[in-house]
C-alpha cells in the first residue's frame, strides 16, 4: 500500500442520501445502517466518497451504538489512537522469529555469518516496525496525525475537506495554491472491500434475526452492532469530530507532511551494516 499520492483522484459529484431520508430508516437502526448512510464504499459498486459538507456526514455516533468496548484508545496526552490490532501480531511474531535465529544461530557461532545474519534481521525488524508497530492515527482537538511508515501528516480539521473509505480510510486535503488538494492514505486503518461487504452482510443476518413480530429489537441487538468493521466505525467517529470541530468553528488550513527520519534511519543504519560485511568479504 502506498503511504500517500500526488493528487486527490477524482471523485463522482452525486450527493449523498442520508440514512434518515430512506423510508425505511428509524432512529433505532443499528450501526451497520448508520455509518453505511455516512460513509463510501459500503455495499456494491464502487468508493462513493463524501466531504465534510455533504448531509449526513459524520453524523453517527460508534460510541453510543456500538457495545461498550471502543474500538480506538486514548493515549495519555488525551488523544484517541485509530489503529488494527492485527499488526501487533505480526510485529511480535516477527520479534520471536529474529530472537530465536539470533540465540539459535548468531550467539552459538561467532562467525562473520552470525555478524550478517544480525545486521540483515535488524534491518527487516526496522522495516516491519515501520510497516505494523509504527503507524497509527491520532485525533485530538486541533485535528489528526496520520503515522504512515516513512511519512507522518498533520491534518487540522480547517484542512480535511472529506473522510472516505476505499481499501483503506482516506484523508482529502486542502494544500496551498497553485497545488491540487491531496489524498493521505491510512496505512494503519486498512480495511478491504470484500471483507467489509462480509462483515455487512453478516450484521444484516444478525440483525434480522433479532427483529420480535412486532418490530421491536431483542436484547441480544448489542451483539449484532460488535460486529460491524471496525475500520468503517473508525472512519466514521473521525468524519464526526470533523463535522464538530466545522459546526464550532475552526480556522482554514493547509496539509502539512514531513519525512520520518527515525524510522528511515532504523532502516538504512542496518542496511549499509550489512552492505559493508558483504562487499568486506
Amino acid at each position: 500500500m502506498s503511504s500517500q499520492h500526488d493528487d486527490a483522484p477524482a471523485r463522482p459529484d452525486k450527493p449523498a442520501v442520508p440514512a434518515a431520508d430512506r423510508p425505511d430508516w428509524s432512529p433505532a437502526d443499528s450501526a451497520t445502517d448508520q455509518v453505511a448512510g455516512s460513509l463510501p464504499g459500503f455495499g456494491d459498486g464502487p468508493v462513493r466518497p463524501q466531504a465534510a459538507s455533504e448531509p449526513g456526514f459524520g453524523q453517527t455516533t460508534p460510541a453510543r451504538t456500538m457495545a461498550s468496548r471502543l474500538p480506538w484508545k486514548s493515549a495519555a496526552d488525551g488523544r484517541a489512537v485509530f489503529r488494527r490490532g492485527t499488526p501487533f501480531v505480526i510485529w511480535w511474531a516477527w520479534v520471536v522469529f529474529a530472537i530465536f535465529n539470533v540465540a539459535q544461530i548468531a550467539i552459538p557461532d561467532h562467525d562473520y555469518f552470525s555478524l550478517e545474519l544480525v545486521a540483515g534481521l535488524l534491518g527487516v525488524t526496522a522495516i516491519v516496525y515501520a510497516c505494523t508497530l509504527r503507524p497509527r492515527v491520532l485525533a485530538d482537538d486541533d485535528g489528526v496525525l496520520v503515522h504512515n511508515p516513512f511519512r507522518d501528516h498533520r491534518i487540522r480539521w480547517g484542512a480535511l475537506e472529506g473522510v472516505y473509505l476505499g481499501d483503506s480510510v482516506e484523508f482529502s486535503c486542502t494544500r496551498p495554491t497553485p497545488k491540487k488538494d491531496k489524498t493521505i492514505y491510512c496505512w494503519a486503518l486498512y480495511s478491504g472491500r470484500r471483507s467489509r461487504m462480509k462483515t455487512q452482510m453478516r450484521a444484516d443476518r444478525d440483525r434480522a434475526r433479532v427483529y420480535g413480530s412486532a418490530g421491536r429489537r431483542a436484547p441480544a441487538d448489542a451483539q449484532a452492532l460488535a460486529r460491524q468493521d471496525i475500520v468503517q466505525v473508525m472512519a466514521a467517529e473521525i468524519g464526526r469530530r470533523c463535522t464538530e470541530a466545522k459546526q464550532r468553528g475552526v480556522p482554514t488550513a493547509v496539509l502539512e507532511s514531513a519525512w520520518a527520519w527515525l524510522p528511515i534511519a532504523y532502516v538504512l543504519v542496518p542496511a549499509a551494516l550489512l552492505l559493508g560485511l558483504v562487499l568486506g568479504k
